[in-house]
């Protein structure tokens, strides 16, 4: 066997190279990392970021689950601000008692987001939250570009604001804050 590696060529690096042969293998990975940093911080700018458990089913952007996650936090605690933070604000839409039914699912444990990309247009999603209790919400999110806003990505959520829209949220009953 000896016989056989001493027949081998032997490759003679210098240390000089193999430094740079090191350097230039350790900066190619970081660039890598670096861009793919960059290239998710880009996608998700427009997007609050949040941290609540989630499980992601199906093809979402970090934006999308990460939007998702804003959602179900502001709706477990009934955060009608956090809500509207996650709304698709346009036409401007206002949070009422019922974008708070499924609150008490929400703080019953881990709940998992089923996204389905719209095969029509890149700018929706639809998605089906199941809650840990069971109960399903059917759900969809837009990214504001196709409103001609700034990309970020916002929940279809909220009733909208107009003159024939119902109560003003001040006079609902059900204990939800107004937003004023």
């Amino acid at each position: 066997m000896n016989r056989w590696v001493d027949q081998m060529p032997r490759l003679h690096l210098s240390r000089r190279t193999a430094v740079s042969a090191v350097i230039i293998i350790v900066g190619g990975a970081a660039l890598t990392w670096g861009g793919r940093v960059a290239w998710e911080t880009y996608e998700t700018w427009g997007t609050p970021p949040c941290s609540w458990p989630l499980q992601v089913r199906g093809t979402a952007s970090p934006a999308q689950a990460g939007l998702v996650r804003c959602y179900l936090r502001a709706l477990a605690s009934g955060d009608t601000a956090g809500l509207m933070a996650v709304a698709a604000d346009i036409p401007p839409v206002r949070i009422t008692g019922a974008d708070l039914a499924h609150s008490a699912d929400a703080r019953d444990g881990l709940a998992t987001a089923a996204f389905t990309q719209s095969p029509v247009d890149t700018t929706s999603a639809f998605l089906i939250i199941t809650y840990a209790d069971g109960v399903r919400q059917n759900a969809s999110m837009m990214n504001m570009v196709a409103m001609g806003g700034p990309s970020g990505w916002r929940m279809n959520i909220g009733t909208d604001i107009g003159p024939d829209s119902g109560p003003s949220p001040a006079t609902h009953k059900q204990g939800v804050a107004s937003l004023g």
